[in-house]
This record gives C-alpha cells, sequence and structure tokens, in this order.
C-alpha cells in the first residue's frame, strides 16, 4: 500500500512538472512545450523554449537557431579561475510564462541554477540570467552565453569581434571590453536584410565581452560562410555558495543603421560612463620634445636637452622659447603648447617618465617664468605624463616601469599628487603617455578627472570608448598616397571609424592628432591634413618643428572649427 501511495505521487509529480512547461500562454498564441513566441511590431519572430533564446525568424526565413545557457568560461581566459565549477551536465529545465512580453526559464547545469527573465519590447530582447552557484568552495569568475547560430544570407558585415579561443587562452581578460583589443562594447551585424545589435546591459563598470565566433575556422572558409555563433562573456564573480545577475540586450530589425542598431549600447554606455566630464576646446596645439638622448647629457648640458629654445635649464633657453613661440600662437588662435620631457633626459631610462613632476632644480627655478609668460598671453601650458605606471629601480643604473593599481587609495593620491604638483606650476593640458585603452586605465581616468575638474584637458595615447567621457585622445595620422585603386588618404591611427562611433557615444568627447608620417608626397591640390582635421573634429597637434603649417591656420580654424 505504501509503494502504491508513494508511485502515485510520483506520477502526481512527474504531471505537475509536465503541467508548468505546457502550460498555455497569454492571449492563447502557443503552448510552452512548443515555445513562447513574440512577434515584433515589424514582424520579427522571436521564439523562447526551456533551452532559451532557441529561434529568431523574418517572414520565412529562419535568422538564429539553437538555444541559449550560460557556461564556465574560465576556460577561455588566462588564469581567470579553476574551472572547477561544473556546467556541462544538464540536470533539467522548464519555463514559464509571465505575461505576452516576458518568459522565465529555468536551467539547471552541474553546480549551478541559472534563472533566465526574457523581457521583449519592440524588436529588442534583454535577457537578464540570476545565477546561483552551488560549488561548496569555488567561485565563478567568468560566465559565458553561447548557443546560438546566425544564418546570413550573405557574409555579414558591421562591427563583429571575432578572434580564435587560444588568443584568449594566451592573453586573459585585459581582451575584454573595455580595452585595447576591445575598444567599443557593443556590436552589430547586417547582410543587407537584418540587422542585429548586442548590448551588454545593467553591467556598471564590468569587463565584458560579446564573440561573433565563425562557424567553421578553416582557412578559405572563415570569412566567406555567412554563419556565425554568437557568444558573449561577462567577467564578473559569482561567489561559492553566492549568486549574481548578468544581463545583455538583442536587437533584430530590417533597420540596418549602426546608430538604430547600436542605440541600446549608446544607452546603456551613457547610463554606466556618463557625459563628457570635460570641456573640450579644438584650437590647435602646439607640440615641442625637449629631452635629447642619454648621450647628449654632458658637463654643458647635464640634463641631455636639445640645443636652443629647448634648452629649458637656462634662462636664456626660456626666453628663447616664449619668444619665438608666444606670437605664432597668439596670431594663429591656438590654445598653447604641450612639451615631453620637461624634466630632460633622464640616465635611468623609463622614458617618458611616470614621475613627471620631479623636475631639476634649474629647470623648477625656470618653469615659473615660462608658466607666467604663457598665461599672460593668454595661453596653456601642458606637459607629458605617464598615469599608470610608476618607476622602480632594476638595477643600480637602470629604473623599470610598474604598473600602479587603480584600486589602491594610496596609489591614486601619490598619482593625483603629481598631477597637483604640475597644475600649481600652472599647467591645464596633459598628454597622458601608454595610457587609455584598459579597464584599469578607465577607472583610474574616472578618478583623476574628479580630481582636475572640467576645465583641465587631457590627451591619452590609446583610447577605448570608456575612456571618452574622462579624457580627450591622442593620435598620429599618416598620409598614404594609395596604391592597387585605392585613392590616396589621411589615415587616423586611432581609426575614424571608430572615432565616429566616439563621437556618438560621447558628446563633446575630444580627439587630437599631429601628422606624424607622409608617405610618397601630398599632391599640391590635395585636401591639407589641418582641414582634414577640422572637417572630422579633430584638434591639430602642430610640432615646433612644423610651425610653418601654422601660416593660415588661424583662418582655416575660423571657417571649420564647430
Amino acid at each position: 500500500m505504501a509503494c502504491r501511495l508513494l508511485r502515485l505521487l510520483l506520477s502526481l509529480c512527474a504531471f505537475c512538472v509536465i503541467a508548468d512547461t505546457s502550460a498555455v500562454q497569454a492571449g492563447g498564441v502557443s503552448r510552452a512545450a512548443q515555445g513562447f513566441t513574440y512577434r515584433s511590431p515589424e514582424g520579427i519572430v522571436f521564439t523562447v523554449t526551456a533551452d532559451g533564446l532557441s529561434s529568431i525568424r523574418q517572414g520565412d526565413v529562419e535568422i538564429a537557431s539553437g538555444s541559449w545557457s550560460p557556461f564556465n568560461a574560465e576556460g577561455w581566459f588566462k588564469d581567470s579561475g579553476s574551472s572547477l565549477v561544473k556546467t556541462d551536465k544538464w540536470l533539467g529545465k522548464s519555463l514559464s510564462v509571465i505575461d505576452d512580453h516576458h518568459v522565465r526559464v529555468r536551467q539547471e547545469k552541474g553546480d549551478i541554477v541559472c534563472v533566465a527573465d526574457y523581457i521583449f519590447a519592440g524588436g529588442d530582447v534583454t535577457v537578464s540570467t540570476r545565477i546561483e552557484n552551488n560549488n561548496p568552495s569555488e567561485p565563478l569568475n567568468v560566465v559565458g552565453f553561447s548557443g546560438l547560430s546566425f544564418h546570413f544570407r550573405r557574409p555579414p558585415t558591421g562591427l563583429m569581434p571575432v578572434q580564435h579561443i587560444t588568443y584568449f587562452q594566451a592573453h586573459g581578460v585585459q581582451l575584454c571590453h573595455p580595452g585595447i583589443w576591445s575598444p567599443i562594447g557593443g556590436s552589430y551585424a547586417e547582410d543587407g536584410h537584418v540587422g542585429i545589435g548586442t548590448s551588454p546591459c545593467n553591467t556598471g563598470l564590468m569587463r565584458t565581452l560579446t564573440l561573433w565566433d565563425y562557424a567553421d575556422w578553416n582557412p578559405g572558409k572563415r570569412e566567406t560562410l555567412p554563419e556565425r555563433n554568437l557568444i558573449y562573456f561577462a567577467v564578473g564573480t559569482t561567489p561559492a555558495r553566492g549568486a549574481a545577475t548578468f544581463d545583455m540586450k538583442l536587437r533584430v530589425s530590417s533597420n540596418q543603421d549602426w546608430r538604430y542598431l547600436m542605440a541600446p549600447y549608446r544607452e546603456h554606455f551613457q547610463r554606466t560612463y556618463g557625459p563628457a566630464a570635460y570641456h573640450s576646446d579644438g584650437r590647435w596645439i602646439a607640440t615641442d620634445y625637449l629631452n635629447h638622448s642619454r648621450e647628449a647629457i654632458k658637463l654643458d648640458n647635464p640634463y641631455g636637452f636639445q640645443g636652443g629654445h629647448r634648452r629649458i635649464d637656462t634662462a636664456e633657453g626660456v626666453k628663447l622659447f616664449c619668444d619665438s613661440l608666444i606670437p605664432t600662437l597668439q596670431v594663429q588662435h591656438g590654445q598653447g603648447v604641450i612639451v615631453w620631457g620637461q624634466g630632460g633626459e633622464e640616465p635611468r631610462g623609463a622614458m617618458y617618465r611616470p614621475d613627471f613632476d620631479v623636475l631639476p632644480p634649474e629647470v623648477e627655478a625656470n618653469w615659473k617664468t615660462l608658466s607666467t609668460r604663457m598665461k599672460a598671453a593668454g595661453l596653456k601650458i601642458g606637459v607629458a605624463t605617464r598615469p599608470r605606471d610608476m618607476a622602480v629601480r632594476l638595477n643600480w643604473k637602470e629604473d623599470e616601469v610598474i604598473s600602479i593599481n587603480p584600486d589602491d587609495a594610496g596609489h591614486r593620491e601619490m598619482l593625483w599628487r603629481r598631477f597637483d604638483n604640475m597644475i600649481k606650476n600652472g599647467c591645464t593640458l596633459f598628454y597622458l603617455d601608454s595610457f587609455g585603452d584598459s579597464f584599469e586605465d578607465v577607472k583610474l581616468m574616472r578618478y583623476l578627472r574628479s580630481k582636475l575638474g572640467p576645465d583641465v584637458l587631457t590627451f591619452a595615447e590609446h583610447q577605448c570608448d570608456a575612456i571618452l567621457p574622462y579624457s580627450g585622445g591622442y593620435s598620429e595620422t599618416t598620409f598614404e598616397p594609395g596604391a592597387g585603386g585605392q585613392g590616396a588618404t589621411y589615415r587616423l591611427w586611432s581609426g575614424m571609424d571608430n572615432w565616429e562611433i566616439y563621437r556618438w557615444l560621447v558628446p563633446g568627447a575630444q580627439m587630437a592628432a599631429r601628422l606624424y608620417e607622409v608617405k610618397g608626397k601630398i599632391p599640391p591640390d590635395f585636401e591639407s591634413v589641418d582641414r582634414y582635421f577640422y572637417r572630422n573634429t579633430i584638434t591639430p597637434l602642430l610640432p615646433v618643428s612644423d610651425m610653418a603649417r601654422a601660416s593660415g591656420i588661424g583662418e582655416l580654424q575660423s571657417k571649420l572649427l564647430k
């Protein structure tokens, strides 16, 4: 009798589970056993099953198929964790309909339980996944989401990051956004028929990465096949016996304009990083390089400066510097000058120096004259810095450079003291050497900008989108003469496509650039580099050695500066 009762109870439990996963949806459109269906206003059909997002259709064409579920992604990235949190064995899955725009999927995989809410609005679906880590001792440091394959009607184009797993295994999570390999956190793809946009969502200041993985990595197939597999990574710790939630958003539309597809990312970006926190100034800036070399260090040149007006360790050099530069800046409406190597050549190396505020006594004695004359002329003075690094002794003769920790209050205070010292010396422009394209740089620059205020301008040598709300960018430019049917052009090293997206994400962001190299010869009737700069909202950096360009730059600036 007891056994018969137990079998009856088990049957009832099994019936309840089946009933839960086959409940009629709101409106009676479909049953959950076949999948929850949502149709966007423009007719894109999304299907969610207990496997997650399983199908996307545009009319009779299936755009994407498969599944969507989390996995332990620590093995994708160098030194990211033990990979002991198991996510490879399915233990159960179910689907519940909340309303006609909201469905919930519960999945059990190895050590984790994940509850994913799919919330639809227009052509967007937000996937909010709460992960419970039931491993008794190991955290889950990187979670990945995958399973959905996109079937484009031709090889897609757009902003579609892709790289083989071995690259990430060699370099680690520093490749994630915000960073040098992934400078923009959103993505978009289009094939002439449909557009796809992806965005992190509600992550705060966290590393994330979207990949559009090739369906086949064999040579000759990877770029030519129209299929791509979507993978999303979130670098955030789910502690042992704890939980964390990770969100992302997907937009699908027949509108293939990148601005429309990336609009959810722009909303996320501006919520996370905010607007430009500085007052950009697009007027041209002079630049000069004062230090020469270790070999130049002599008894009559103890700090290895270049000669003439660059000998700011002498009163005569400072006078010559001001007399030769100030009139041109004033007449041609420049905003000021940034100098590199203001401390001369450091015999222990590590140029440009992280201890940029430490000036030789003679330079320090003359600096007041320099900054006072520039200020009296209504001009700015600036210096090269190296905010992310500190110099320590490598051996008796040489220094090495190591990174400071942006989460260490003592390190932050040390760095701010250096900037504050130079601000007290009259500096309101700063070049940020070897800086700007890492997660750590973004955190550090947020702190620095909160101390600098909006009127001190900085220019980071490298950029990701997340640095631009806090600092302007610095770039080099090359004139390319054109070959193989391609016309002559200027090439902005930071990427003109990236700069267009940065400006769209951060209205008021600033980019400054100098002409670094001319390959061949610029034709007489070709657009001047300064017109190119102003036309693309780029601040010209004019080396003192190229001051012949200053003639007429003020008039061009008055016409084109926006």
